[in-house]
């Protein structure tokens, strides 16, 4: 059968091996994978690979990645704990082993029964453990977060500029444009614009995730965003095609016809006019310094009222020119141009076009009014109603020099000159098609800093508040709250012995008789000496201090030399007096020494004074003392006044009736100045109002103008007092002066 006084003392050891290792190995092993987690995300800085499903760019640190990390840290860190605590259990299982746990051939379990008290132990043991490495990482780990916020914060703010930017670009620029290849014709939100290096299509280069102002390209060349975007080489979202420069500018002039090869014709016409080969595509021309975009869609695109409504390019057109070779009012052209006008008609006001022309291919030459002439004469009245109930400006054209008529439909100046190609620029290789991922070493390292400091705010906070550096009001308050739990109000009264600030002014002490060499000064704090009545003719003996006004006394105290002590009864009784009344002083807590294995022998008292009073006596007497031979035999060696004051508060008199008050604590208080204490004849008026509430380490003086009795000649008491409140509770702070007739000060306190 196992001791039992072993099998407890396995248990302790076993108990107490489990509680060490947790706190000994387990804790700082923890707190080690987490820090070695944040070091091997932030501090290495590994590579960051562009997403595969969004742009060819590398996703601002700020705004994508930085979460990530941190996830990746925190969440990291936890299955480090948990395989850590793994390692905790098995440690304790290797302990134990097998033995304690397989039950005996008796059915009892044997030793096995340490694991009823092991298992608590250690799961008490993981539980503390685990909280204390979570706290310890959760602080740092929300510096971090809060630092992540911040410049977050700011880089929103920096994206509201540079989008705010991108827009009044995009409005300067009249960035929505028609595709000028005849097969598109789709409108642009936006052009795709390719990488100088690598050639990669940025589909949407706006201030988004992967930039404000510049981005990144995964080849790591840098990209304008907004300012100098449309430097970069464009293409077409919809048809792929390269973009010419300044394409977004033009002004488009759109081809309405029957038949394509009607149309065609006409269109080879005008670009021949305008100076440029046929078939040149796009068909942009510069003319007269302005883009014009001679447009004529492909295929049979006025076939239908539907093909026609979805010209898109027909709602950024601003010039319209019909050409018409039949005009029945069943022919294809009468038909394509009717489409085309239930389209525009359809349009806000501000979309249609601005001039409108109409082609009759069959009047060779002429100006407006002949060929109105002929075309009223051919049966096209219909036709011309219908343009003149437009509103717009319309021009009838013969089909000979048919680029002025383009030129007066883009706007521009009817003055004959050539006009000049615009063609994209030519495809260029790639320089450098390999991918650089970035690192974001500085964000990623501060990051890392951050975290660092975090471990180190808590002792660093606890030092400034301690020290007292912060500003009262700095971090939300928090030094004044820190200062009032740290020094609540009611721990910074003590209790100040006025006797040790004693002159030959104050208090005016006076006795029944004094030994020669031993006057009553002598019994006052720091003389070093004794009052005594040894010789004195007169049965007992008293010593008086008087105040000269009513003095708010907490106690006083009184002591004789132990050895002079030579009677078991009272060697003294104490009272005051206030006016006239005489206040016997009963409230006593007596000092005494014993005096054989019985009998204890009292040699001082501390009395506590219940009121204000003008003066204390000191009267040597006993009940078992008939002859005075004992009071004789007596030596007062201390004689103490003390009061409470609160050093929240640093009160220092002034000379010509001012108290200099200063805030000594690092909030704010609420402060009540009271009248100062005058003996009689004596009187103060207030001069200003003092504030009511007196800021953190702030100071004012409070002033009076005090009037002293005709003759006086020497110095007088005054006793100032201040009330501090603070949660409901009062105390106060108080100081004590003399004052002479010229109201020059000589502080006490």
């Amino acid at each position: 059968m196992t001791n039992p006084v072993l099998l407890l003392l396995v248990i302790v050891l076993l108990v107490l091996l489990v509680v060490g290792h947790g706190v000994c190995v387990t804790l700082p092993r923890l707190v080690w994978a987490q820090w070695r987690t944040v070091w091997r995300t932030f501090g290495r800085a590994a590579p960051v690979p562009p997403d595969p499903r969004g742009e060819p760019a590398v996703p601002a640190y700020p705004r994508v990645t930085a979460s990530r990390d941190l996830r990746a840290a925190w969440w990291d860190g936890l299955e480090q704990h948990e395989r850590l605590m793994d390692d905790a259990e098995r440690f304790l299982a290797d302990r134990v082993g097998e033995g304690f746990r397989r039950p005996g051939r008796s059915g009892t379990g044997g030793p096995g029964c340490l694991m009823v008290f092991l298992r608590p132990a250690f799961l008490l043991t993981a539980v503390a453990v685990v909280l204390t490495a979570t706290a310890l990482n959760v602080l740092p780990l929300l510096f971090t977060l809060t630092l992540w916020a911040l410049c977050r914060a700011l880089w929103g703010l920096w994206w509201a500029v540079g989008a705010g930017v991108a827009r009044a670009e995009g409005a300067l620029r009249r960035g929505r444009a028609p595709c000028p290849y005849a097969d598109c014709g789709r409108v642009i939100e936006r052009p795709v614009r390719l990488c100088p290096t690598c050639r990669a299509r940025h589909r949407r280069l706006v201030p988004d995730r992967y930039g404000v102002f510049r981005r990144r390209c995964r080849c790591g060349a840098r990209l304008p965003v907004v300012l100098r975007a449309h430097r970069l080489d464009a293409c077409c979202p919809h048809c792929g095609k390269g973009l010419p420069p300044g394409y977004e500018r033009a002004r488009v002039v759109v081809l309405v016809g029957g038949s394509a090869a009607q149309r065609a014709g006409a269109h080879r016409q005008g670009l021949t006019d305008l100076g440029v080969p046929p078939g040149t595509e796009p068909p942009l021309v510069r003319a007269a310094g302005t883009p014009v975009l001679w447009y004529d869609p492909a295929g049979d695109a006025y076939g239908s009222q539907e093909s026609a409504a979805a010209l898109d390019v027909l709602r950024r057109a601003h010039g319209v020119l019909l050409v018409v070779d039949d005009p029945a009012v069943h022919g294809d052209a009468v038909r394509a141009a009717t489409r085309v006008l239930h389209v525009l008609f359809a349009l806000p006001r501000r979309s249609r076009p601005r001039r409108l022309a109409l082609l009759y291919s069959r009047a060779v030459r002429g100006d407006d009014t002949a060929v109105r002439a002929r075309l009223r004469a051919a049966g096209g009245g219909h036709l011309l109603r219908a343009l003149d109930g437009t509103g717009l400006p319309v021009r009838c054209v013969p089909a000979a020099a048919l680029g002025g008529t383009v030129r007066w439909l883009a706007g521009t100046a009817d003055a004959a000159g050539t006009g000049a190609s615009m063609a994209p620029p030519l495809a260029r290789p790639p320089v450098n098609d390999a991918f650089r991922f970035p690192r974001h070493r500085f964000p990623r390292h501060a990051l890392l800093l951050a975290h660092l400091a975090g471990y180190l705010l808590v002792p660093l906070v606890l030092t400034l508040l301690e020290t007292g550096a912060l500003p009262p009001d700095s971090l939300a308050g928090l030094p004044q709250r820190y200062d009032k739990w740290r020094h609540p109000l009611a721990g910074t009264v003590h209790q100040v012995d006025l006797a040790a600030a004693a002159t030959p002014d104050w208090p005016k002490l006076r006795a029944s008789y004094s030994a020669p060499g031993h006057p009553p000064s002598a019994a006052l704090p720091g003389h070093g000496g004794y009052w005594s009545v040894r010789g004195s003719p007169r049965q007992g003996g008293w010593l008086r201090a008087d105040f000269g006004m009513p003095l708010p006394l907490d106690e006083v105290s009184v002591d004789f030399d132990p050895d002079s002590v030579t009677s078991f009864a009272a060697p003294a009784d104490v009272e005051a007096q206030v006016g006239a009344r005489t206040i016997v002083l009963s409230e006593k807590r007596s000092r005494g020494e014993k005096s054989g294995p019985v009998l204890t022998k009292t040699y001082g008292y501390d009395i506590t004074v219940p009121e204000p009073v003008d003066s204390v006596r000191v009267g040597l007497s006993s009940l078992l003392d008939k002859n005075g031979k004992e009071a004789q035999k007596l030596r007062l060696r201390a004689f103490n006044l003390r009061w409470s004051s609160s050093d929240a508060l640093r009160l220092r008199p002034a000379d010509g009736g001012g108290l200099a008050v200063r805030n000594t604590t690092a909030r704010d208080l609420a402060v009540t100045v009271r009248p100062p204490l005058l003996p009689a004849g004596w009187h103060a008026t207030p001069v200003g109002r003092p504030p009511r509430i007196l800021r953190a380490h702030a100071a004012f003086e409070a002033r009076w103008r005090i009037t002293a009795p005709d003759g006086t000649t020497g110095r007088a008491p005054v006793a100032y007092a201040v009330d501090i409140t603070e949660d409901g509770r009062t105390v106060t702070a108080r100081c004590l002066a003399l004052l002479t007739a010229a109201l020059r000060a000589e502080p006490l306190c």
